[in-house]
């Protein structure tokens, strides 16, 4: 599946109204990981979106993965990647291409909501970002809130698909639980400024949807 995504990429792919198209791939030899620039063209002009490392695995140990990095800045003067249509079918294309077990870490340092409810202690799978990869079949998150050793780049979120049901139903009744013990605690917020309430209110309708989701 990774190796028809790759191939996609280098023609180039219309998502939505965003023709999107990679350059720069090189393979880092013996790990195997393929490194490429995302660019997307957008209302008549070319510009860089993000980068993407690609992990095609192993067998019959290693799994797949893939991270995405140097996402754009939500301050910049560029159109708004973060919650726009392009984001949710770059995600989409991407989540599709992994299998069960496969993981996808993405940087979000620049995405303002998703770092300031990761701040919060708002759990992983109720920020902006963490919800997005729930719906796309994600059931299992760790927040990378710091590097270690100076190669994992910034901070970043990483969500992992089951590899059975067995785990998937394990997954879902542990995030509903972390749900019900978010709307708890959010029932107890008596004062907070507003762009964390607004984060607080936002997290709390992701924890209803999720907990209302029977899937």
């Amino acid at each position: 599946m990774l190796e028809e995504l790759l191939s996609l990429l280098e023609r180039g792919v219309l998502l939505g109204d965003d023709f999107i198209y990679s350059t720069g791939k090189k393979a880092s030899s013996p790990s195997g990981i393929i490194c490429l620039d995302l660019h997307a063209r957008r209302g008549g002009r070319d510009e860089h979106l993000l980068c993407l490392a690609i992990f095609p695995g192993r067998k019959p140990h290693l799994l797949p993965w893939i991270e995405l990095f140097c996402l754009p800045d939500e301050n910049s003067e560029k159109e708004s990647y973060y919650g726009s249509a392009l984001e949710d079918s770059l995600l989409s294309a991407l989540c599709s291409a992994l299998g069960p077990g496969g993981r996808i870490f993405v940087e979000y340092q620049r995405d303002r909501e998703t770092a300031c409810a990761l701040a919060l202690g708002i759990t992983p799978a109720l920020t902006r970002l963490g919800y997005k990869l729930f719906r796309l079949g994600f059931t299992w998150f760790k927040d990378w809130y710091f590097s270690e050793g100076g190669h994992e780049g910034g901070q970043k979120l990483q969500a992992e698909k089951p590899l059975h049901e067995d785990a998937r139903r394990e997954h879902t009744e542990r995030l509903q639980s972390q749900a019900r013990d978010f709307l708890l605690a959010l029932g107890q917020v008596s004062k907070a400024d507003s762009d964390t309430m607004m984060y607080l209110t936002r997290a709390g309708d992701r924890a209803r949807e999720l907990l209302a989701d029977d899937s």
